[in-house]
Parts: C-alpha cells; sequence; structure tokens
C-alpha cells in the first residue's frame, strides 16, 4: 500500500511537470518572431491581408514611403475600406496628414470613396478636417456618396453655408456639371431656391449652362424644376406645372 501511494504521488509530479512542460513550451512558441513577409506591403494592404501587413510591421517595413504612383499604404487602405488595416498603420505611426500626387490625405480618398468606417477612424484617430471646406471639396470633384455626406454633416458641415467666393454648395455642384451630386444635395435636404453671394438662384444658373449645352445641363434643370426650383424669386411658390406656357 505505502508502494502505492508512492507511485501515485510521482504520477502526480510527473503530470504536473508536463503540464508545465507544454505551458513553457506554448510561451515559447508564442514569442517566437513572426516570418518575414512574402508580399509587398501594397499588395498585402490592397488585398487585405492582414497577417501580412503585422508581419511589415513587426519588421519595421517604412509605411510612410510613397509607392510610384505617389500613395502610401494608408491610402490604399483608405481607398479599399481597409478598416482594420488602416487602424494598425495609424497605430504604428502612418502619417495622418501625408498627401498623394494627387494631394489627398487618407481621409479624403476614404470620404471620396464612400469607405465612412475608415473615414470615421481617421478622425477619431486625429486626422484633421475642415467638414464643410471637405464637402464642398467633394461636391466640385462629383462625389455623390450619401454616408461621406452624411457623415461631414454630422461633423458639422452645412447644406446652406454659402463659401468666400458667395457658391452654395448646390451652386458649385451644377457649375461643375454633376447631375448626381445635385440630386443627392437634393435627398439631403437642400435648397433648391438658396441665392448665391450675388443674389443667381440655381435654376438660372443651370438655365445659363443648358443654353451652352454643357454637359448634363438640361438633365439638371428638369431635376431642379421637378423639385421646385425657380429662375425668380416670384416662381418660388409655383409647381413647373404651373410655370408652364398655355399651348
Amino acid at each position: 500500500m505505502y508502494r502505492s501511494l508512492i507511485v501515485s504521488r510521482i504520477l502526480i509530479v510527473n503530470r504536473s511537470l508536463m503540464a508545465l512542460v507544454i505551458a513553457l513550451a506554448s510561451l515559447l512558441v508564442g514569442c517566437t518572431e513572426p516570418e518575414p513577409p512574402t508580399l509587398s506591403l501594397y499588395l498585402a494592404v490592397h488585398t487585405g491581408d492582414l497577417d501580412q501587413v503585422k508581419r511589415h510591421l513587426y519588421w519595421e517595413t517604412d509605411i510612410n514611403r510613397a509607392d510610384v504612383d505617389g500613395n502610401y499604404p494608408l491610402h490604399v487602405a483608405a481607398h479599399d475600406g481597409r478598416v482594420r488595416i488602416a487602424r494598425a498603420l495609424v497605430e504604428h505611426g502612418a502619417a495622418l496628414g501625408a498627401s498623394n500626387a494627387a494631394g489627398q490625405t487618407a481621409l479624403r480618398v476614404a470620404l471620396g470613396n464612400g469607405k465612412t468606417q475608415v473615414a470615421q477612424m481617421l478622425v477619431n484617430e486625429g486626422a484633421r478636417i475642415d467638414p464643410q471646406a471637405m464637402l464642398a471639396e467633394l461636391v466640385r470633384a462629383g462625389v455623390s456618396d450619401r454616408d461621406s455626406f452624411e457623415l461631414l454633416l454630422r461633423l458639422g458641415a452645412s447644406l446652406s453655408q454659402v463659401d468666400d467666393a458667395g457658391n452654395t454648395l448646390m451652386h458649385l455642384a451644377i457649375a461643375s456639371g454633376h447631375l448626381k451630386t445635385v440630386a443627392r444635395l437634393i435627398a439631403l435636404g437642400a435648397d433648391v431656391n438658396q441665392p448665391d453671394g450675388s443674389g443667381q438662384r440655381p435654376l438660372t444658373l443651370a438655365l445659363g449652362r443648358a443654353r451652352q449645352s454643357r454637359g448634363d445641363s438640361q438633365d439638371i434643370v428638369a431635376l431642379l424644376e421637378r423639385n421646385g426650383a425657380a429662375a425668380r424669386p416670384s416662381e418660388a411658390a409655383l409647381s413647373p406645372e404651373t410655370q408652364r406656357k398655355p399651348q
């Protein structure tokens, strides 16, 4: 009986030692450095390969170096909507204010492509932004993404603000000939009869462009009229049907 007790205790000790060895082995495996990356950083970001990106970060690849097209890894992540990768890059020192060859920051790229989750993350991480100026820039560029516009409005932009040159967002969209952007502004509640700094109404501007047959001007005129736009203040309360001349 005494011998059995000794054997039992030895077995218990052996099991404890084995468990300890396994635990230590697990810790050692966990501390092993990752293999060097096998993909370029830009390809890893573009394809969404977070493991490869983390390898680049561990091996200290320069994440603030632009590629041949002038884009930084953070810009690529912003363009493709790679939120986790973008966050990892920022946490490892990616420059939030760096501009690509087109003069755009990663935040501008994200908003211009409707990647609002990335955009919100960048703002939360401290990316500098003037919501009104950014919204105007998107309008001039013909962006019409609802989520991007709504994010900027939540951040403080206004659909009715007039810029230093006297332009409303609606006037900017019309002057640039962006039908979809005009439609988006209307859908978000922009005033189709708000004059610019010189007193010119959106429809007046659109009619002037339509007479020159520029871009989508005719369609923009029709869109404005369907939504109650008038060229003169006296016409503002009239419907498009009321404004038509008798046959």
